[in-house]
């Protein structure tokens, strides 16, 4: 079906908004749980294809750092061919991955399939946002943003659930396989309630090619040093050649940035004062938030013996948790001077990280569990004031590029804890392979202590966060 908006609007009446609001749900919250499903089929996948933890944290840092690209290539596609083929497309691609990881003869085919599921995922998010604001109307976008915010953390939430069931009862490869049925029926509702663009024609805005690959040059060349660091020695030729290449590739891209007429990141942001406080917290957050999303699951499979179910089902109160906290955190932000909430927020999921650092053999589940659940909300007490915090700096023609430089940070900073993370477990791994036992919980325990620590650390680039107006605040949360 190929309608105009007004025709289906009449066809549908009142209904047709929540029609829309129903098809980009069900896309967005498939690839948001894809985000985090395989983090439990971790150690199946790694003893599959005999990998070590550094390389199998591909599985994530490759999903999260392509997201990051994906979000900055959103403007560029929706411009260049419309908000519909580009859902449409994307899903089409997405069904594509999840075959192809279904059936995946090797690691590597593997990581390609999350590198492309990541792009998707990160184009896709701030689409269903467009979308949904053409249909509703302004004094009902609040609450179609607070269900669409809702159904996006809902998909991670149940993620590992859905994951640790599959790899328990079949196999590792289901939870690739198991979002094609929900793609399929996002495809079906797009093709029905989908608009066809406006009669105007599409904008050829120049894609910043160079731009994006001196930007996926240095942060893969970053990523893959790090993991590299325990097997290859922390001072060898092709480490020591990535860092350098990292940062190489880092200048030249911020120069092309800077000199950019329309960048990809809008570095000039930086030089509003309070931003990049803001900038660092939020790295932070996404460290905080995929790291323990990785760890965790690691954690109670090989260390504690469990199953792959009883990891999924231990996530399931800390997204629940987060899910039900921004609600409360999004009102408390008109009350609350927004350093007050990060701090707090810092100071609680670094206390969570500490006790996580003293798991044993003799820890129970239900601590762990609460453990992720008060960590998770911590990290829910940050991120709107870090928002709010960044975007009441800047002009307000700049808005859009600061929430993008915001999301980026997290998305990066997500990769970087998982990969840090995995480090640290690669370590340990060689340490107790020399005495000839397997890993137990040093490795964890020196990985909740440093996101401790980092977070602890986190409360001096708070401190210097500019405090909104409260004016700024209120129109912020509205």
């Amino acid at each position: 079906m190929d309608a105009s908006m007004e025709e289906l609007q009449q066809r549908y009446g009142e209904r047709y908004k929540w029609w829309v609001m129903m098809t980009v749900m069900i896309g967005t919250m498939t690839m948001s749980l894809s985000s985090t499903i395989v983090n439990v089929a971790l150690p199946d996948v790694m003893s599959t294809f005999d990998i070590s933890h550094t390389m199998g944290q591909w599985l994530v840092t490759a999903f999260l750092a392509s997201m990051a690209i994906g979000m900055l290539l959103n403007v560029w596609m929706v411009d260049r061919f419309g908000p519909r083929a580009t859902y449409m497309g994307s899903l089409l691609v997405f069904i594509v991955a999840a075959l192809a990881g279904g059936f995946a003869i090797n690691f590597g085919m593997l990581i390609v399939v999350r590198i492309v599921q990541g792009l998707i995922a990160g184009m896709v998010q701030p689409l269903a946002m467009l979308m949904l604001y053409a249909v509703f109307p302004l004094n009902q976008r609040g609450q179609a943003m607070g269900l669409y915010a809702m159904g996006v953390v809902l998909g991670p939430t149940v993620g590992p659930v859905v994951g640790g069931v599959l790899v328990d009862w079949w196999s590792w490869r289901a939870v690739f396989l198991v979002v094609l049925p929900f793609c399929l029926a996002a495809f079906y509702l797009g093709s029905t309630f989908l608009s066809r663009p406006a009669s105007t024609p599409p904008v050829h805005r120049r894609l910043d090619t160079p731009g994006i690959l001196l930007l996926s040059g240095w942060m893969i060349a970053l990523l893959w040093g790090l993991s590299e660091g325990p097997h290859q020695g922390w001072t060898s030729p092709v480490v020591m050649a990535a860092m350098a290449g990292t940062v190489v590739l880092f200048i030249a891209f911020a120069l092309r940035q800077f000199k950019s007429r329309s960048p990809l990141l809008a570095l000039g942001i930086f030089r509003y004062p309070g931003f990049g406080p803001a900038f660092v917290v939020a790295m932070l957050t996404g460290a905080g938030l995929f790291g323990s999303v990785y760890l965790l699951p690691m954690l109670v499979q090989t260390a504690m013996g469990k199953s792959a179910s009883a990891a999924g089902m231990l996530l399931m109160p800390a997204g629940l948790a987060m899910a039900l906290s921004f609600p409360v955190i999004g009102r408390l932000t008109d009350r609350v001077l927004p350093k007050i909430l990060v701090a707090g927020g810092l100071v609680i999921f670094a206390i969570s990280c500490i006790v996580l650092s003293e798991v044993g053999l003799g820890t129970s589940l239900v601590l762990v569990a609460l453990m992720a659940a008060l960590g998770r909300v911590g990290l829910a007490m940050t991120m709107p004031p870090v928002v709010i915090g960044a975007v009441s700096i800047v002009p307000p023609e700049m808005v859009n590029q600061a929430t993008g430089l915001i999301s980026f940070a997290r998305q990066f900073g997500g990769s970087l804890g998982v990969t840090l993370s995995a480090v640290l477990l690669q370590e340990q791994t060689h340490w107790a392979a020399g005495l000839g036992i397997p890993l137990t919980f040093p490795g964890f325990q020196d990985a909740f202590a440093l996101m401790a620590l980092f977070y602890l650390l986190g409360l001096y680039p708070m401190a210097r966060m500019r405090t909104p107006p409260r004016e700024h605040r209120e129109a912020a949360t509205t």
